[in-house]
């Protein structure tokens, strides 16, 4: 038997990536009910039917954001063998990515930019960036063990590590060309490395980014 289709989850589907749309264009302060509406291909009555007021759709479409990011990386992560080696794609990702498209991008700058006076989106941002820090310290903690680092050492490599990952993001996406992936790559492994003593070392190393399809060089890995 065939399940009952949600038209109404449909609907709001609908409404949000029509915001997106419009919020891309004219920023959050500029998007009007209007726009969103006709951008949509409904009416008034359907859309506040859905959401109330401008503020609900806003932060339908910051939730809707942030897990459009997220569902960009979760296919990658979802090969990882182990916690060192989530780790490893993790900043692969963040070095190598295509962001999820230019809209996606704006919003998450443009809600950013709301931090300082929108404590909604501050809380909400803030319950996603600790999430984060607690996977990575969740994929450090076997290594952490070996290493002999105690709990709340893990806990400040987790944030010492996202917040690495997250200004290298920022970097990138205001000029591709600003590092040396490559090189940045090798650093940043071996800051991670030298925190945890070098136990991961025996975890066999994701090759660089640059070094992709290419046979290794007889006699191993080569200096690092």
């Amino acid at each position: 038997m065939t399940g009952r289709v949600d038209i109404g989850a449909i609907r709001r589907a609908q409404i949000v990536e029509a915001a997106c749309k419009v919020i891309h264009r004219k920023g959050i302060q500029g998007a009007s009910l209007a726009e969103i509406e006709q951008e949509a291909g409904i009416s008034r009555g359907v859309l506040t039917y859905h959401f109330p007021s401008k503020e609900d759709i806003i932060l339908a479409v910051f939730d809707a954001t942030i897990e459009r990011l997220k569902a960009s990386a979760e296919a990658d992560f979802a090969a990882a063998q182990s916690g060192w080696e989530r780790l490893e794609v993790g900043l692969d990702f963040v070095l190598n990515r295509k962001p999820v498209n230019d809209e996606v991008d704006y919003l998450n700058y443009t809600f950013l930019a709301q931090m300082s006076h929108r404590e909604d989106f501050r809380t909400r941002l803030a319950a996603q960036n600790a999430e984060l820090r607690n996977r990575i310290a969740e994929d450090l903690a076997e290594e952490a063990r070996q290493g002999g680092l105690a709990p709340e050492e893990v806990q400040a490599l987790a944030a010492v590590i996202h917040g690495m990952l997250s200004g290298l993001t920022m970097q990138l996406n205001v000029d591709p060309e600003a590092i040396d992936r490559v090189a940045v790559h090798r650093t940043v492994r071996a800051m991670i490395l030298g925190r945890l003593g070098g136990v991961a070392e025996r975890t066999p190393e994701r090759e660089e980014p640059s070094t992709r399809g290419r046979k290794p060089k007889a006699g191993g890995r080569g200096k690092r």
